[in-house]
């Protein structure tokens, strides 16, 4: 009798454990997936700068920037409703350097669609609302095979197959400013 109740106490300890894992040393936070645990490094306490994105320890993301994460707002989709099995979401990182886009026009923020649906993870092409400067996204529609995401300045852009298009520029809607 004594050693089921150590059986249960240490399966309970065991599970409980896992499930308030900490992000290892060096990672700004975490997050659960489909495929496993993401850790985002911010580039700003690296020595090179550049912001890394790692799935289950082994890296799948990087880019120039000081900052890297997912969007908490909700902007995600979990085929089981829940967050801890994300399979889709937007992953935001902020550029050490401003890049021109137009003339007048700088992109200090870009996004992309991680979708960990498959057997691996795709990574959409970037992405950028029309009214570049700091627009957050407004909502997000997701389906199992595609997803629409529209910004505040009324931009709104379809992802499907791994690849996001922008299906409107907001420009007609009266939000862009």
């Amino acid at each position: 009798m004594d050693l089921r109740f150590i059986i249960v106490g240490l399966i309970l300890i065991s599970a409980s454990s896992y499930s308030f894992e900490k992000c290892p040393a060096g990672s700004t936070n975490c997050s659960t997936t489909t495929l496993g645990k993401l850790e985002y490094i911010w580039g700003q306490e690296e020595k090179d700068g550049q912001s890394r994105i790692l799935l289950n320890g082994k890296e799948i993301f990087k880019s120039d920037s000081s900052q890297i994460g997912w969007d908490q707002d909700g902007w995600f989709y979990s085929d089981d409703k829940k967050m801890g099995g994300m399979s889709k979401f937007v992953v935001y990182y902020d550029l050490n350097e401003p890049r021109q886009i137009t003339k007048d026009l700088y992109l200090y923020r870009a996004y992309r669609i991680f979708d960990f649906s498959g057997e691996e993870v795709v990574i959409s092409n970037e992405f950028y609302p029309h009214e570049v400067w700091n627009i957050d996204i407004e909502w997000a529609s997701w389906g199992k095979k595609n997803a629409v995401i529209a910004f505040k300045d009324g931009s709104r852009f379809k992802y499907e197959n791994g690849h996001v298009t922008m299906i409107d520029d907001g420009s007609e809607t009266g939000e862009s400013e």
